[in-house]
């Protein structure tokens, strides 16, 4: 139940921030300023572009950008990579946190032997991913600097670029956590109540994989839209 209130707090909390965020980013844009605290005017501009996010036409918008993207960084074979961790991370998250949320027994069966074959094709591909992208996303010396200096409020200064490498890590250190505590949990190595251990920390760094991934699609996928 505790695992349930998090999850689903913790889910629309970072949908409502993101979603916020780039409200008030396209209204200051605009030179108009929001009133930050009105529940109204954001509603608004949230039902208004549900709705035509819903249309054909944004699936063909979302489609060309995909497909743009993935030309230009994972171009050839290697878009398969690209598409065996999305698909992977899309899947593991449906059945998973369906089972972990509305069924009280949890995942079983057919289920849980199609999650155990995509989280083989997760790791894989995260495997690959990492040694097809890694070096794209290392820390330049200014960036290595900001670590060593988080007595200061450094996060108010973060470029787009540094904030999305952090995430990039961020994803690989819950993936490859993901990867170990499934592992573990299987083997008969590991006394019963450490299984039990290694499938909560399963469950709530599938929950900060999620809520990195949904930052992350949206400030590398979704384009900024005027209101």
């Amino acid at each position: 139940m505790l695992f349930r209130i998090i999850a689903l707090i913790s889910v629309m909390s970072i949908l409502f921030r993101q979603s916020f965020l780039r409200f008030n980013t396209i209204f200051t844009a605009e030179g108009k300023i929001p009133a930050l605290f009105s529940m109204k005017a954001y509603g608004s501009w949230l039902l208004r572009h549900a709705g035509t996010s819903l249309s054909s036409k944004t699936f063909t918008r979302a489609k060309s950008i995909l497909h743009d993207w993935t030309a230009n960084y994972y171009p050839g074979w290697t878009r398969w990579i690209f598409i065996g961790v999305g698909a992977s991370v899309v899947s593991l998250a449906a059945s998973g946190f369906f089972f972990a949320i509305f069924i009280p027994r949890g995942i079983f069966g057919l289920p849980l032997l199609a999650h155990v074959i995509l989280g083989g094709l997760f790791a894989i591909s995260l495997a690959a991913l990492l040694f097809w992208r890694g070096r794209v996303y290392l820390f330049d010396g200014e960036e290595e600097a900001v670590f060593e200096s988080f007595a200061r409020p450094v996060f108010k200064n973060l470029s787009k670029t540094f904030f999305r490498k952090i995430l990039f890590w961020a994803f690989a250190t819950f993936g490859f956590v993901q990867v170990l505590t499934a592992l573990g949990s299987m083997l008969p190595v590991f006394t019963l109540e450490a299984q039990r251990v290694m499938m909560e920390i399963h469950r709530y760094s599938a929950l900060c994989l999620l809520l990195t991934t949904i930052v992350l699609i949206d400030i590398a996928f979704i384009p900024q839209r005027r209101p």
